[in-house]
């Protein structure tokens, strides 16, 4: 049996800890034993996988990860991975990979994987750390062909496996009716219901979507479709305060640990991010069924294809956004087929299944691969 020890950021909901939970839910126990650090404790995350019986440790490394805390917080994981046969470290992101790669050759774990979920952009900080773990990693598994391609134009060096994200999409096909749906949020189940789902951060674009929404109310004379907003974060208040004078009416649900009746209530959902590596909320509303219009950044043109499973628009263009959401609203045949298509998509390429299968496959590889190299 392999055991790996997966590092990963702050667990609280967001979309690489519901892709670990994915993983971990799904991963063949009879092949693979995992193991899970995070850099501090605490998330809502931590304790629903705690309470599904998996080993969470916490490094408590604190704000820098140069001080001496976080160097003994490495020192003990580096014990423990020994202790435990860990053969594979897969850090998220970049802290935790470049944490868990330190601990990783500490220990003397043969596979080292970095897992990136997000494109950089120009942090600077960043871009430095991902340069520092290519040249300290056997592959970087990226879940989008764009994430490799930025990577490489900042100077990372690497070997590179990309596995796109999977969503269960079985699990999204049913959902209630959207009358219904509407009305347990409190929504006019006779309004039609534009939104999306996602942390409420700059870079998710939600201001643009509520501009979007203006628009629409002052070309449908008032007649403003309502706006459902699902996820938490730093934003909240400003764009609360954003839609306090909009004519459209705006209803924030906060996080929610179950998305699928807020996505059965929008009749088009909207993702407006700024960047975007590839987000699971895409994939759960195209599971869903969801007719979708979204931003042409990232991974999201490798899922969404222009007229087929989906309306591209560029980034930060609201007049754009808002026509074609309009249409999509006036055209309720082409809405519906768009949306079936995108169900289709996801289940025949981006199912969590096929992913895990994938990422187990890629495991064994690795681990074969570099058993040769030793032999040879």
């Amino acid at each position: 049996m392999t055991t790996i020890a997966f590092f990963a950021p702050l667990l609280t909901t967001g979309g690489t800890q519901r892709h670990l939970q994915q993983v971990l839910a799904l991963l063949d126990p009879a092949r693979f034993r995992a193991r899970v650090y995070t850099l501090n404790r605490g998330g809502d995350v931590e304790a629903a996988l705690r309470a599904a019986g998996v080993a969470v440790a916490s490094l408590d490394v604190g704000s820098w990860l140069g001080g001496p805390r976080a160097l003994l917080g490495m020192g003990r994981a580096a014990r423990a991975l020994r202790r435990e046969g860990v053969r594979v470290v897969h850090g998220y992101q970049w802290r935790p990979a470049l944490v868990g790669t330190l601990v990783g050759r500490l220990a003397g774990v043969p596979l080292l994987l970095a897992g990136k979920r997000s494109l950089t952009g120009d942090d600077a900080t960043a871009r430095r750390a991902w340069r520092a773990i290519g040249r300290r990693v056997d592959t970087i598994v990226a879940n989008a062909a764009a994430l490799r391609e930025e990577s490489e134009a900042q100077g990372v060096r690497a070997r590179w496996e990309i596995i796109p994200s999977g969503v269960d999409a079985a699990r999204f096909r049913a959902t209630a009716a959207a009358g219904e749906a509407k009305a347990a949020l409190g929504l006019d189940p006779r309004r039609p219901v534009v939104g999306t789902v996602g942390r409420l951060e700059p870079r998710k674009g939600h201001d643009q979507l509520l501009a979007a929404a203006e628009l629409l109310a002052a070309e449908r004379d008032g007649r403003a479709p309502q706006v459902l907003l699902v996820g938490d974060g730093p934003l909240r208040a400003r764009l609360e305060g954003q839609a306090a004078g909009s004519a459209a009416r705006v209803t924030f649900t906060g996080a929610l640990a179950d998305v699928r009746p807020a996505l059965a209530a929008m009749d088009v959902f909207v993702l407006p991010s700024l960047a975007e590596g590839m987000s699971n909320a895409l994939l759960e509303a195209m599971a869903a069924g969801r007719p979708v219009v979204a931003t042409a950044v990232g991974g999201t043109r490798e899922v969404c294809e222009e007229g087929r499973t989906g309306v591209l628009v560029p980034p930060g263009d609201v007049p754009a956004m808002a026509r074609a959401i309009g249409r999509l609203l006036a055209e309720p045949a082409r809405a519906a087929t768009l949306g079936s298509a995108g169900r289709r998509l996801v289940e025949a390429r981006f199912d969590a299944r096929a992913m895990v299968a994938r990422l187990e496959c890629f495991y064994e590889e690795r681990l074969a691969a570099l058993g040769r190299g030793m032999a040879a």
